[in-house]
């Protein structure tokens, strides 16, 4: 195989499908599937053994070795891909595309930090622009994100689709589907955005850099409705003069609160998911299984 990062994140994405997949026929816990424990198993374990090809393309740079001391339900997952598929908070099959825990990594960086992704995938990351390009080219993907604030309340939005564009589009935000969940749609107004950083500033905002006013790096508009990758505030609530620039969703709880946990997932559509792979009742007695 060909080592460049487009195999790297199709290797990613089959990566978190399989192991999904072999998980439950070995558990037992579905009864209508029609491939054999054998072939789910030697499918596994080949890209077991492409994955050690091309581990040098997957990890990012670290630039924090900490775990933080709360068990996030992305350790749900048995296997060693643990840190970057995630099956408990809103089905299987998810792949975590950007984590915030508890504010020990800098996402205030660069474009080509950006591009290329940073963090440390059991931690707080960023998986890269590039990356993100090309899974989201591979076929229509949704997109999860949840929110959980320092009362240790969660809420979420969903996404029925998502893409971004490649770098000659400044990795646009070109699709994103409909809305649904309770956090409120806070992503709508980036919708055909341009991504920013401090050092590529494609908002809107003329005689302003909103990703430098507001601490981060995201498809600014002109300027904010959310900022997931904005400032990590201890204890949420900032002061009105620090306006947006903590990790905010508008529609929840305005621009001037930043949440304690934030998680960005995608997944492939229906296609490859039997409808009892994604239902939350299984995966709440998955997670509750493991726990």
């Amino acid at each position: 195989m060909k080592l460049n990062r487009t195999n790297v994140v199709k290797l990613l994405y089959s990566l978190c499908i399989y192991f999904t997949y072999f998980y439950l026929v070995n558990n037992a816990q579905c009864q209508d599937l029609a491939h054999p424990i054998e072939t789910m198993h030697e499918l596994v374990l080949n890209l077991q053994e492409q994955l050690g090809a091309l581990k040098a393309y997957v990890n990012p740079n670290s630039s924090t070795s900490s775990k933080d001391e709360k068990s996030y339900p992305t350790s749900c997952l048995t296997s060693s891909f643990n840190e970057t598929c995630d099956n408990c908070l809103a089905g299987y099959g998810w792949l975590v595309i950007q984590r915030r825990i508890n504010g020990s990594l800098n996402f205030y960086r660069n474009w080509e930090e950006y591009k290329q992704g940073f963090g440390s995938l059991d931690g707080e990351f960023f998986i890269g622009l590039e990356k993100l390009r090309a899974i989201t080219a591979l076929e229509p993907f949704e997109l999860y994100i949840v929110l959980e604030d320092f009362n240790q309340t969660t809420r979420s939005a969903r996404f029925d689709e998502f893409a971004i564009g490649s770098e000659e589009d400044d990795y646009a935000l070109y699709v994103l589907g409909a809305y649904s969940g309770n956090a409120g749609d806070s992503l709508r107004s980036h919708q055909k955005m341009k991504f920013s950083t401090y050092d590529r500033d494609n908002d809107r905002e003329f005689h302003r850099n909103c990703a430098f006013l507001h601490v981060g790096a995201w498809w600014y508009n002109s300027c904010v409705d959310s900022n997931l990758n904005g400032q990590y505030i201890e204890g949420g609530k900032y002061e009105e003069n620090l306006f947006a620039r903590g990790m905010c969703w508008r529609a929840w709880r305005g621009h001037n609160y930043g949440y304690k946990f934030t998680q960005m997932m995608i997944r492939p559509k229906c296609r490859h998911f039997p409808a009892t792979f994604r239902s939350n009742n299984n995966t709440r007695q998955h997670c509750e299984a493991l726990s």
